[in-house]
């Protein structure tokens, strides 16, 4: 269906926002506590950093669950299932006395928490298409935005008042909060018709058809990978800071708290660039300068000169760049996907996530106490991203409203 008014509900905005922020912040609150959570459960930080990794893990096949069902059955239902889920991994985390039992319950937690993200893109393409999904996604990743500003202080302000347990307390009350707002704020989306046209068979056929879709595929590639070199920055970025450049947990939470701001800003700023630029344009632009200051970014760390405040610098500018290529390289996926929408957010979901959860275990693996697996990482992530941008994006991507 198609929204006839052009004013977007504030309602609707902060409950789809709320709901794709459950992986970051499940994840940026987390990250300041690493250090503590891996000296009170007698791991080390390499061990720790694979509960990134099983969170991750959850969240790419949790997606391929939920958006399949959510075409068949409706999207609050699905909600419902995995906030559910998602609360009881939270408070199960809060109770927990070793290493294993962390990353069983980080995965739990990553398939209750992949619903967010999932239900949102698909519901934005049950509701629009063309330019008005572009400022309804621009805004939803504003609201997506503020977690990791806020998340991060959260976390940290949690550690030096109290136990890193109190993280998974919060994060239990999130999920609580967020189903109250599905079920009084957020209308059935998915229309009858569609649901019962949706059967088991009919899912994998729709899965076999996106992997071949080169309208769709190239876009989703895109963004998995160059978010694969996020995640590597999620996953390194506080043993990098607190470890080797001596920052405090409170003083790496504001500098992961800029590179937010950074970001929330480039997407506000993607809705209007795209009202004179075609999306495809802007995301192959946006991943040049991605390429250009992992590049810089990796230079400085092997010639040693790596000082806090240009490496801080390049990661803004790099994480800055993600504003412009997540939202628009998923409207751009999700134009030509219409009537398998969840399946379709789906796919993509579990392909960035995928990407995502490798990435974070090569950080694990290849821990160093240096930025430069970090570093390297962004950059592969950036290269074959904008390589691929290049030669497979479709030669007249649509950036044209459906009637």
């Amino acid at each position: 269906m198609t929204a006839s008014t052009d004013r977007l509900p504030a309602s609707l905005v902060l409950v789809l926002g709320g709901l794709s922020a459950i992986p970051p912040l499940a994840t940026d609150m987390y990250l300041p506590a690493l250090p503590v959570i891996a000296a009170d459960l007698g791991s080390d930080e390499g061990s720790i950093q694979f509960s990134l990794m099983a969170f991750f893990a959850g969240l790419m096949l949790g997606q391929l669950f939920y958006g399949p069902f959510a075409d068949r059955y409706g999207r609050k239902p699905l909600l419902f299932v995995g906030l559910t889920i998602f609360v009881l991994s939270s408070l199960g985390a809060v109770l927990v006395g070793n290493v294993r039992d962390l990353n069983i319950l980080r995965f739990v937690q990553g398939l209750g928490g992949s619903v967010g993200m999932v239900m949102a893109v698909a519901i934005v393409r049950d509701l629009y298409t063309g330019l008005k999904a572009s400022r309804l996604l621009s805004l939803v990743v504003m609201v997506l935005g503020v977690t990791p500003i806020i998340a991060p202080l959260l976390g940290s302000t949690i550690i030096a008042a109290g136990s890193w347990r109190i993280v998974f307390v919060v994060q239990t009350l999130l999920g609580v909060i967020l189903m109250l707002g599905v079920w009084r704020k957020l209308p059935e989306t998915r229309p009858v018709e569609l649901r019962k046209a949706t059967s088991p068979a009919q899912t994998l056929r729709n899965y076999a058809r996106l992997l071949v879709n080169t309208r769709f595929m190239p876009f989703v590639l895109v963004v998995s990978i160059a978010q694969a070199g996020f995640f590597a920055y999620l996953s390194a970025s506080a043993p990098v800071f607190i470890a080797t450049f001596g920052l405090s947990p409170f003083a790496f939470s504001v500098a992961f708290a800029l590179n937010a701001l950074g970001m929330m800003a480039s997407a506000r700023m993607s809705a209007f660039v795209h009202r004179r630029v075609r999306a495809d344009h802007i995301v192959r632009g946006a991943l040049v300068v991605y390429l250009l200051a992992a590049l810089a970014l990796v230079t400085m760390t092997v010639t040693g000169a790596a000082s806090l405040i240009p490496f801080a610098a390049t990661l803004f500018v790099i994480i800055a760049t993600l504003g412009f290529i997540m939202p628009l390289s998923t409207l751009l996926a999700m134009e030509s996907v219409g009537e398998i929408a969840g399946t379709a957010a789906a796919l993509m979901g579990a392909f960035q996530f995928g990407t995502g959860a490798l990435s974070s275990a090569a950080m694990g693996a290849f821990s160093d106490g240096s930025a430069l697996p970090m570093a390297a990482c962004i950059m592969a992530c950036a290269l074959v991203a904008t390589m691929l941008s290049m030669v497979a994006f479709p030669k007249r991507a649509s950036d044209k409203a459906a009637p």
